[in-house]
């Protein structure tokens, strides 16, 4: 198998499982209901669940703002802060051209 987008139904000895693959950990995600696979009558019925959960996952809030320690404007803003400020203070900025 490769690292890529995938959305699947196996057979199973009572049923169909379903499973989706997202790219950046390239392993099969089963739909479960709890602990235990849910087992669908027909592949049909378990591909159209495993479509609806992929695409919940790929339509789902990204977390990695928030993660990063708030929203996007103070995350961006912190960000600047490390690369225009040194110690604390602030850079001097030499103006040329239009007075300022």
């Amino acid at each position: 198998m490769t690292s890529c987008f995938a959305v699947g139904a196996t057979k199973r000895g009572h049923g169909w499982i379903a499973y989706y693959r997202r790219l950046h950990d390239a392993e099969n995600r089963v739909l479960r209901d709890g602990k235990h696979d849910i087992i669908f009558a027909t592949e049909a019925e378990a591909l159209k669940a495993a479509n609806a959960e992929f695409l919940k996952y790929l339509y789902s809030q990204i977390t990695g703002i928030s993660s990063m320690g708030g929203s996007k404007k103070s995350v961006a803003k912190k960000a600047a802060d490390r690369l225009f400020k040194k110690g604390g203070g602030t850079i001097e900025v030499e103006r040329r051209g239009i007075e300022a």
